[in-house]
């Protein structure tokens, strides 16, 4: 999006829990992007996509003898050059991929909104009144907000950054390492959680609510 200034109007993805999560719905939710997943058992309606990993195999992958990481890594950028830029398909007689995006003029996202991409990936879990302990239950542990959220409700929302806590539409604390957290309870690896945590303070980042621009 941030090479291409602009917003797609729908993404197709396969079935993979990476591609389920809420957060990347409310990422295009929040962006107007149409999410879309490929039927299960049914790889024809991800047909492009795996065409493309067959190729990218035969012309790519095969030529070494092993998977290095830093050597793919070195390599693959090249490769993905020649992929877009100057590799033809049947498809569009003979032209590469580049020139099938050129033939489009998209709306111009905003430059506001590609230098906060990431802040449209945040989704509402909950809502509590903080007791006047100033501390929640998370994960059996203690959680500390601090006073200034005594017996207010507060309003939870998970984002990239974290776990964030917002009063009155204003965003006040953070707990950063919350999305690592909650990998270690899934695991039932509780013996490696703090034995509380403690939120930060937030100032959150201004979101425009049109992505595109006139």
């Amino acid at each position: 999006m941030r090479t291409w200034r602009a917003i797609p109007k729908a993404v197709v993805f396969d079935n993979g829990s990476p591609f389920k999560g809420r957060l990347l719905s409310a990422f295009c939710d929040q962006l107007g992007v149409r999410l879309i997943h490929a039927s299960v058992n049914h790889p024809q309606t991800n047909g492009k996509l795996e065409r493309a990993f067959r190729d990218d195999m035969r012309d790519f992958y095969q030529h070494y003898d092993a998977w290095l990481l830093e050597r793919l890594r070195r390599d693959l950028p090249g490769y993905v050059h020649y992929r877009n830029y100057l590799r033809g398909h049947r498809a569009l007689g003979g032209k590469p991929a580049i020139s099938r995006l050129n033939q489009h003029t998209p709306n111009v996202t905003l430059p506001a909104v590609l230098e906060r991409l990431e802040s449209y990936a945040r989704y509402e879990m909950g809502r509590k009144t903080i007791p006047a302990t100033g501390r929640i239950r998370l994960f059996g542990r203690n959680a500390y907000l601090g006073k200034m959220a005594a017996n207010l409700e507060v309003t939870f929302c998970e984002s990239l950054d974290g776990l964030e806590a917002w009063i009155n539409g204003q965003g006040m604390a953070i707990l950063r390492d919350y999305r690592t957290l909650k990998q270690i309870a899934f695991h039932w690896r509780s013996g490696r959680l703090p034995q509380a945590f403690h939120f930060e303070p937030f100032t959150p980042v201004v979101r425009p609510r049109i992505a595109v621009a006139p």
